[in-house]
């Protein structure tokens, strides 16, 4: 299985570490994006950044990715398998509350700790996810109405 383990812009070294030694001489065949991290794979392949990330989506089976919504809206959009793991290294825990809410709603599978991983790929690789469904917004009528005073025709 092709797995893609992205981590977006902010570094998340021990994620990169833990799978990187965990899943050493498995039949899983993993490339890492690690941005400016300090930690630096052994086992797999890896990059910092990508201008065509997409095409490292594309080929992977199942994508690991830190829980930023730009990362997690894009996958969904490919239909990708996704496990979401939070980066609570960062400052701010708001990564807490999408990961939460894409696992809720049967978008992806989430997981808080790295030992539950193994299972979290397994369960992936088994289950269909829930297809996320864009809604295009476009409010530009509506914005240039309000502006111009014109309310009445929205």
């Amino acid at each position: 299985m092709k797995v893609l383990v992205t981590v977006g812009t902010t570094r998340f070294d021990s994620l990169i570490k833990y799978l990187d030694e965990t899943f050493a001489g498995l039949s899983h065949a993993f490339t890492f994006q690690i941005a400016d991290g300090k930690y630096i794979p052994v086992n797999f392949p890896y990059f910092r950044f990508s201008p065509d990330i997409n095409t490292y989506y594309k080929a992977s089976n199942l994508v690991i990715c830190h829980a930023g919504a730009g990362t997690i809206y894009k996958l969904l959009e490919m239909k990708k398998k996704i496990i979401i793991v939070p980066n609570t290294e960062r400052i701010d825990n708001h990564q807490l509350d999408i990961a939460s809410y894409m696992a809720a709603n049967g978008y992806a599978i989430s997981v808080k700790d790295f030992s539950e991983l193994p299972q979290g790929m397994q369960s992936a690789t088994r289950s269909e996810m829930k297809i996320f469904e864009k809604h295009d917004f476009d409010k530009t009528r509506e914005i240039m109405s309000f502006c111009t005073g014109d309310l009445e025709n929205k």
